[in-house]
């Protein structure tokens, strides 16, 4: 049994690979600050979501009287 595996890419697959393949100078600059601030909104959205997660789950681990349920 001889199994064909076909490959279908996309548009964007292939424009994000000829952009690998054209090189252009940058003609841009990014200082070292900017830098800093991209990693400082990436650690509070991770601590954020973080925050976020563990206030539902200590939603769902409360009995459901606890919870505002009165079954």
């Amino acid at each position: 049994m001889h199994i064909v595996i076909r490959r279908k890419f996309s548009p964007v697959l292939i424009a994000v690979l000829l952009l690998f393949f054209v090189e252009q100078h940058a003609r841009a600059y990014t200082d070292p600050g900017s830098g800093a601030l991209l990693w400082q909104i990436v650690a509070a959205g991770f601590v954020g979501v973080m925050f976020y997660i563990r206030k539902i789950l200590g939603w769902f681990r409360r009995k459901p009287q606890e919870r505002g349920h009165n079954d």
